[in-house]
């Protein structure tokens, strides 16, 4: 079974333009990549995936066929998208290539906290699936702002269970003092605790810090990579990380 690696994270995290990216710097090493598209909604992509769920499931024609606006459009088509996994599945199975690159929606709740999402995972083959999770890191300045992403990714694992590897995406547009802050909180959580001590006291602040009392030890997440999809920077390590689970980190054969 060719493995299955899911780009997951908050709408504007660059889901899809790290799988762009990722499929070329695969394919410069002489590899092999294919792209799934479950994003039903996307009017563009940097890409031209080789399955692409608008082909069953558009927005426009959800839309029409249940007269529904945007919001609710998106939900009907996440629930559809599901009901094409058996499709979706043998699709993918006709291909010889070393990996999948599944692209989500945009939308991060229409895919990881709706029950048809898991069911998806499960018929295209958890045991043979990682997730990359995209933190925008726009969204990580901040200590408390930080820990809500944090805090978010801890939910999305609990729902799939499979193996995960955290993206700080965008990591060039950061100024170096943010990523080595950004990177600091990400390696040392005291270091993150102490900071957000000296923020002024609010109920948000407060609870941040709860919750990043609670989590330390449990450490779900583990490190961070830095990526940026313009420089390729981190996609050596994704790379690594993905060839240590699935072909104990031997490097494929060349195409």
């Amino acid at each position: 079974m060719i493995p299955r690696v899911y780009f997951v994270g908050t709408a504007g995290s660059g889901k899809s333009t790290l799988v762009n990216s990722f499929k070329g710097w695969l394919e410069n090493k002489s590899y092999d990549a294919i792209t799934v598209n479950l994003d039903a909604g996307a009017e563009f992509l940097p890409y031209t995936p080789d399955i692409d769920i608008r082909e069953s499931v558009s927005l426009e024609s959800v839309m029409q066929n249940y007269n529904l606006g945007p919001n609710g459009a998106q939900i009907v088509a996440a629930d559809l998208m599901a009901q094409e996994a058996d499709r979706v599945k043998e699709l993918i199975d006709s291909y010889d290539s070393d990996y999948v690159l599944i692209d989500t929606p945009g939308q991060l709740e229409l895919f990881a906290f709706r029950g048809p999402s898991t069911h998806l995972v499960s018929t295209l083959g958890a045991d043979y699936s990682a997730m990359l999770y995209l933190f925008d890191s726009v969204l990580m300045k901040h200590p408390d702002s930080y820990i809500s992403s944090q805090f978010l990714a801890m939910g999305v694992v609990t729902r799939f269970y499979i193996p995960f590897l955290g993206i700080v995406s965008k990591s060039d547009t950061l100024e170096p003092k943010e990523k080595e802050k950004i990177m600091k909180w990400d390696r040392k959580k005291g270091e993150l605790l102490s900071d957000l001590r000296e923020e002024k006291a609010t109920v948000n602040v407060q609870l941040s810090e709860t919750i990043l009392e609670s989590s330390q030890s449990l450490n779900i997440l583990g490190e961070s990579v830095f990526s940026s999809s313009e420089s390729e920077d981190g996609l050596e390590d994704i790379y690594s990380f993905l060839q240590k689970i699935f072909y104990g980190s031997d490097d494929l054969e060349k195409r």
